[in-house]
């Protein structure tokens, strides 16, 4: 008895987006390896890792902009990890006025990628694990499950890097500070996501 999976058939979407992550996975480990990046390997194999288990989750064609938005996501992360401004990554870069208050900058590259990152793993997980027989029962707990599922992806992710900065003696790490503001930006896009899924629920058939 075999257990293969029947095939999914690929979209062009999802083709055009696998097209532009390889280009970029190609070009941003020339370059990280070009600068001396340390941290180029991570996240190169990050992005690899994230790409694979899509694939195996995947039972069907993933909606277009979802696959233009996974694409968008992976580039913002290997450049904001590779790219070096000043001698400092893109993760760090800002604009706009910094609050003392928050400590932080109203406009910073990192939490603005963290929120995004985060908005789209939530949309991704509802689509790659949420059979669509389940989209309408049992709905709002389902959301929830998703939403707390993209914000501990988002954990994961700042977990990472930092023990990948820390093997590199701990270059970029930003602080307790820092932490909490990508955590703030994860739960703000997961519940972004949460809104999504909601404004676009089905029409109920009048019977």
């Amino acid at each position: 008895m075999t257990r293969d999976r029947p095939r999914c058939p690929v979209s062009a979407a999802e083709t055009a987006a696998a097209a532009v992550v390889a280009v970029a996975v190609v070009g941003f480990g020339v370059y990280g390896v070009a600068t001396s990046a340390p941290s180029t390997v991570g996240y190169l194999v990050s992005v690899l890792v994230v790409g694979g288990l899509i694939v195996w989750f995947r039972r069907e064609p993933l909606p277009g902009a979802l696959a233009a938005a996974l694409a968008l996501d992976a580039i913002a992360h290997l450049a904001g990890g590779l790219i070096l401004i000043d001698d400092e990554v893109l993760y760090d870069a800002s604009i706009g006025p910094a609050t003392a208050s928050l400590d932080t900058h109203l406009l910073q590259y990192d939490h603005l990628v963290h929120g995004y990152g985060s908005l789209v793993a939530t949309l991704t997980l509802w689509v790659l694990l949420v059979p669509p027989e389940l989209k309408d029962r049992g709905r709002g707990n389902l959301i929830v499950l998703c939403v707390l599922a993209g914000m501990g992806i988002g954990a994961v992710n700042e977990m990472i890097e930092f023990v990948a900065t820390l093997a590199h003696h701990g270059a970029h790490v930003g602080g307790y500070t820092n932490t909490g503001w990508d955590l703030v930006a994860n739960a703000v896009g997961a519940l972004l996501a949460a809104a999504i899924i909601v404004a676009r629920r089905p029409a109920a058939v009048s019977t």
